[in-house]
């Protein structure tokens, strides 16, 4: 079996359906012939295995980092969906919503050591630290969001904060760099680089090579869109210009793959418990395989 292809699964706002994205997602790589590890990373709220259809596991993250549990794997758990397993972030353990350095480098250095060929890590809401590392660790992004403007601007804080933070840990023991990248973060007004592009221009006397350094992480980036609960053919079309906006303030590319229509069959699913893909072949199916096909080309699988 090739190296598994990591996704994190973010957007910023709570509530655009990352968890009904991450579940149907992979139950439609399923249905294409794949298989798929699931990580719910929510570690605040975890309720991936609800959208899966499953009771909340006995063996969760909690014993991984107690010790419990000697390996990450040996804490996932088969779901619902052919060919899967799940990672679920539930349980009592209250740091774990706020883990430390050590047991956030636990988790990422162990889901590295799993099998499966996708790994799908649904991320919590907002762009905290933890969901901001999360998704500065593995190359591959897809935010997901609806087409309400307040959704938007979250999603492209959620980008920036996770760009800016992949930054500075690609800079470890560089204070200097750290604290100048967060600067920028920070910065307000007059001092504020409008773009990253601006940023490096001005960072290129003073810093070339860890300029160059940047860019290279940057361009390692494949990032992805889910435009969710869809209703008509011009909120198509706002994933299109939200896109721009990220190439021209973010200096990334965001590769839009597809929308999901707003429709009752995916409510329905969650009260049946389960992902929709595998409940019916209507609409929903539809999108999801044609998300889970462009994925896959992308990404050359």
């Amino acid at each position: 079996m090739s190296e598994p292809l990591i996704i994190s699964v973010g957007g910023g706002k709570g509530g655009v359906g990352k968890s009904t994205v991450s579940s149907n997602l992979g139950a439609a790589l399923s249905r294409q012939g794949y298989s798929v590890g699931y990580i719910d990373a929510d570690l605040g709220g975890a309720n991936l295995h609800t959208c899966l259809g499953m009771r909340r596991p006995a063996i969760t993250l909690q014993h991984f980092l107690t010790g419990e549990r000697p390996t990450l794997e040996s804490v996932s758990v088969k779901t619902p969906v052919p060919n899967s397993w799940l990672i679920s972030g539930a349980g009592e353990f209250l740091e774990l919503a706020n883990p430390n350095f050590a047991q956030k480098q636990k988790i990422l250095n162990g889901i590295k050591t799993l099998t499966a060929d996708y790994i799908i890590v649904d991320l919590g809401a907002g762009s905290s630290t933890i969901v901001s590392d999360f998704f500065a660790a593995f190359p591959n992004n897809i935010t997901v969001t609806d087409s309400l403007p307040t959704s938007l601007e979250n999603a492209y804080a959620f980008l920036k904060s996770g760009i800016f933070r992949g930054l500075i840990r690609a800079f470890p023991g560089r204070e200097d760099m750290q604290k100048l990248l967060t600067a920028y973060t920070n910065a307000r007004g007059a001092a504020a680089a409008p773009t990253l592009e601006s940023m490096f221009a001005q960072l290129q006397t003073k810093c070339p090579k860890e300029v160059e350094a940047m860019k290279e992480w940057l361009d390692a980036r494949r990032l992805f869109l889910v435009l969710n609960m869809v209703r008509g053919q011009d909120e198509v079309r706002i994933g299109e210009g939200f896109t721009g906006i990220v190439q021209k303030y973010l200096s990334v590319s965001l590769t839009y793959i597809g929308y999901m229509l707003y429709t009752p069959e995916i409510r329905a699913s969650l009260r049946k418990l389960g992902p929709a893909v595998m409940q019916s072949d209507t609409q929903v199916a539809e999108c999801f395989d044609a998300i889970a096909r462009n994925l896959s080309a992308v990404l050359k699988r």
